[in-house]
């Protein structure tokens, strides 16, 4: 999935990467121009936290232009050591990517589309020889997602896709919601998500509401739980084990 502890110096990088990429989108007063999404994932053996910050260069969020997009993520996970090694292994895992991309907006539909560089370091301790995620992986990442929504739908549906050469690390979601009340949207939701020499999956369910705020702007609070499934032995990985899994999510545009 996505894991480890950087160095402050590595974390002040990319926060000033981040900083940088807004700088050039809040140059307008233009109501969402650019989007931040940040969340935390807890599965077994497994804690996630994540970050991305996109910026419309045409400072319309809603309408077909190229993109910026800065993405990271931080995991702390534990898995059982090979026999020859005994106890536990804590693995960190830290992922950086960089990509521009460009949109298409025809009504509720919005398709778009990033290609760029991704960074992913790998620390265990006790190291183990026999996990090839381990050390440093730079590598050639695309992405895509596919959205429906608007505020006279009834219903909503996401599908988005990533996958990178670092590590061979690959995540899909899909999910469908349909309207409760006025902000209210509740669906199923599938994962796929996977590194060399492992892969998980997971079914469950989201609920998110929408809150308008000043200028135009919205924060969306989602939630999502379900069970994971994993593939091989059944060791956990960067995404953690088999179990209940649980995500907190934020989302906002300016």
């Amino acid at each position: 999935m996505h894991a480890v502890r950087p160095s402050h110096a590595r974390l002040r990088l990319a926060a000033a990467c981040g900083a940088m990429l807004f700088a050039v989108s809040a140059g307008a007063d233009t109501p969402q121009s650019y989007e931040i999404n940040a969340g935390f994932d807890v599965a077994p053996q497994s804690l996630y936290w994540y970050g991305e910050s996109i910026a419309a260069l045409n400072h319309a969020m809603a309408k077909d232009g190229f993109l910026l997009r800065v993405s990271g993520g931080l995991v702390v996970y534990e898995y059982a050591a090979p026999d020859d090694i005994g106890g536990n292994i804590d693995g960190q895992l830290w992922q950086f990517d960089f990509m521009p991309g460009y949109q298409i907006v025809r009504g509720a539909h919005s398709i778009g589309g990033y290609v760029g560089v991704d960074l992913q370091d790998s620390e265990l301790d006790p190291d183990d020889p026999t996990n090839p995620v381990r050390g440093t992986a730079a590598g050639f990442k695309v992405a895509g997602n596919y959205d429906f929504g608007d505020d006279k739908q009834p219903l909503e549906a996401s599908l988005v896709g990533e996958y990178s050469t670092a590590f061979e690390t690959y995540y899909a979601e899909l999910r469908v919601g349909a309207r409760v009340i006025d902000k209210l949207f509740i669906g199923p939701a599938a994962e796929m998500d996977g590194q060399t020499g492992y892969e998980s999956w997971r079914l469950g369910g989201y609920g998110r509401y929408e809150f308008e705020l000043s200028g135009g702007a919205t924060l969306d609070i989602g939630l999502a739980v379900g069970h994971q499934f994993v593939g091989g032995d059944g060791s956990a990985g960067p995404a953690g084990g088999a179990g209940t899994y649980g995500t907190l999510e934020f989302n906002t545009d300016f």
